[in-house]
């Protein structure tokens, strides 16, 4: 169906009570995306085209396992599948009404060597609560840390399995993989815990959201994502910031710490082992000059 005509019916409240289709483009390749009672609708207006362009890199270096820890709807998932159909993926998503539309989403597009795992990462193996900040049942900033969004209203809170990763990896026998996205809302520090010992074990490339600390108040907040880069440190990682503008990538940007600052655009975060470390840049330089041959 028409992008135009499902933008309609979502205006009019009538989208929620329908199961569609539509298609977008992306990376040149025509993907098809399920509307299933309303979920699913924000990917016909896909958001961050700049990790295609992040993607693309990053595989040229690696291009064994892909796990993505935070998969909600799919959004990387569709974007790691229009650069590589054959790469193996094993998505973590904790909230049920996700994992659902990730499962309908795969078979839409046919696509192969994909795992869905219906759980969360945490240093522990508990029942947690996901706190909801929107309406949406599939809701992206949805965070199981407490206080994580002080200013913003709590719309519901719904109770999500959460293990260690080291206890899922042996169940499904995931000894290795080459690249690591994580895309938490706030719990990334007890994500790369629970990882630690696959990290340093198969030094995967690590791409990874870290929301600002906007100011001094959010004392927990940097605490914690002082913590991250200590421990990435520790196992011998160089951390860079992707640039981007207008969502179109630019550059990498090599930080030593993540200081304090309130550009939402400036979150997305590239780190690479030290031994990976040329071979990145190299990559990066490469891009660049063909860009500018380009125009």
């Amino acid at each position: 169906m028409n992008r135009f005509i499902i933008r309609v019916l979502n205006k009019l409240k009538i989208l929620k009570y329908l199961n569609i289709k539509g298609s977008i483009m992306l990376n040149h390749k025509k993907v098809s995306i399920p509307v299933i009672q309303q979920v699913g609708y924000d990917n016909l207006f896909m958001t961050e085209p700049w990790m295609i362009d992040v993607l693309k890199m990053v595989l040229k270096i690696e291009n064994g396992g892909f796990v993505d820890v935070g998969a909600n709807i799919g959004q990387t998932l569709l974007k790691l599948k229009s650069v590589s159909e054959s790469i193996e993926y094993i998505g973590f998503e904790p909230n049920p009404s996700c994992v659902y539309y990730l499962k309908n989403l795969i078979e839409e597009n046919k696509f192969t060597n994909c795992t869905i795992i219906p759980a969360g990462i945490s240093d522990i193996t508990n029942i947690e609560v996901l706190h909801f900040f929107s309406a949406s049942r599939t809701d992206s900033s949805a965070s199981m840390i407490t206080n994580f969004r002080p200013l913003e209203n709590i719309v519901r809170n719904e109770y999500i399995p959460v293990f260690e990763f080291e206890q899922i990896r042996k169940k499904i026998n995931l000894n290795k993989f080459s690249v690591l996205k994580i895309d938490v809302e706030g719990a990334e520090w007890e994500v790369v815990k629970s990882f630690y010992p696959s990290i340093e074990k198969c030094k995967p490339i690590i791409l990874m959201e870290i929301l600002p600390v906007y100011s001094e108040q959010h004392v927990n907040r940097m605490e914690r994502q002082k913590e991250i880069i200590q421990i990435l440190h520790h196992l011998d990682y160089s951390v860079f910031r992707v640039v981007k503008k207008m969502d179109v990538f630019i550059d990498l940007f090599e930080v030593m710490e993540i200081e304090m600052h309130a550009d939402i655009n400036s979150c997305e975060y590239v780190m690479v082992p030290n031994f990976k470390k040329e071979k990145l840049l190299n990559h990066n330089r490469q891009r660049l000059q063909n860009k500018v041959s380009f125009v």
